[in-house]
This record gives C-alpha cells, structure tokens and sequence, in this order.
C-alpha cells in the first residue's frame, strides 16, 4: 500500500475514496491484530502512514461533499486580505463599529 498524496486523492472520485477506505481500514485491522497477538510487525511505521492517509481521505471527501471551499483555498484567501477575517480588520470596518 503507497502512500497518496493530496493531489492524487483529488482526483478520485468518491466512490473510489469509498473503496480505498474500506482497503486502508481492513489493512489497519489486519495489522493491530498482528501486533495485539504478539507478533512482530514488519514495518513499524505503517500502521501511522496507513492512519494518516485514512485522515487525509476522509478530509478531502468531506470537502468534495460539503459546500465549502477546500482549505487551500481558504489559505489563499487569507493571504490575499480577502477572507471575512482580514475584512473585519481593516480600519474603516472598525470605525463603523464603534
């Protein structure tokens, strides 16, 4: 199992998301039961890749069905000065509140 980045997890479609987590969460089981039943585990560290890329599906799922707009975006934004944030700190905004 590779580890999938960003870019690549955004170009699935849901369903192929959906079938990649059941993947990932069948591997994590198979691998805590190894390691619950005291075998040695052959890589230590995949099963913290494998938790990640699960949070990393799951993410971007959540984005591609909500309404919201992806977190780069909001970065973007942000640095931009064009998010509700950076608005409502601008002088003329703070002196229409007082």
């Amino acid at each position: 199992m590779t580890i999938l980045r960003k870019s690549e997890i955004r170009e699935m479609s849901i369903e192929q998301i959906d079938e990649r987590l059941s993947e990932l969460y069948t591997d994590i089981a198979k691998m805590k039961s190894q390691v619950r039943s005291g075998g040695a585990p052959e890589n230590t560290g995949k099963i913290r890749d494998i938790r990640r890329v699960i949070a990393r599906l799951k993410t971007i799922k959540r984005e591609k069905n909500s309404k919201h707009a992806p977190l780069e975006e909001k970065k973007k934004n942000i640095a931009l000065g064009t998010s509700k944030r950076a608005e409502a700190s601008k002088p003329e905004v703070q002196e229409r509140r007082k």
